[in-house]
């Protein structure tokens, strides 16, 4: 292999894309690269470079319904889930922390910038 390298440099030519591996690890790549990382699966299962934030954003509408998290922003930063924007509790912003921690694919969640219209205090525990 390495007189390959060498004639094809010896005469001038640019070596792109070049991949060496034992043959038994070589189908083990190759179903690797096939596989669509969880933090790039879309809605229908397809690849999708935004699909971790749409998957989120859905999960989303369905708990909590679309009037509470229409000024909230999901994106994405690789497995990072990023929300900003306007929530109306804190108690839903913990719950919106919640719900996209727990989907598939995503690692860490960053909140920035946002706005809680009422923030609850905790309730003193009762005395009976």
């Amino acid at each position: 292999m390495t007189n390959v390298m060498q004639s094809l440099v010896a005469t001038g030519h640019t070596i792109r894309g070049v991949c060496y591996a034992k043959s038994s690890y070589l189908n083990q790549a190759i179903a690797a690269l096939s596989a669509i990382p969880p933090e790039r699966v879309g809605l229908n299962g397809e690849y999708d470079y935004y699909g971790l934030a749409k998957r989120i954003k859905t999960s989303f509408h369905g708990q909590v319904g679309r009037d509470a998290v229409k000024q909230i922003t999901v994106k994405q930063r690789g497995s990072a889930v990023i929300l900003s924007g306007q929530v109306d509790t804190l108690n839903l912003l913990d719950q919106l922390v919640d719900l996209a921690l727990h989907t598939e694919g995503t690692t860490h969640v960053e909140v920035h910038d946002v706005q809680v219209n009422v923030l609850e205090l905790a309730q003193p525990a009762r005395v009976a």
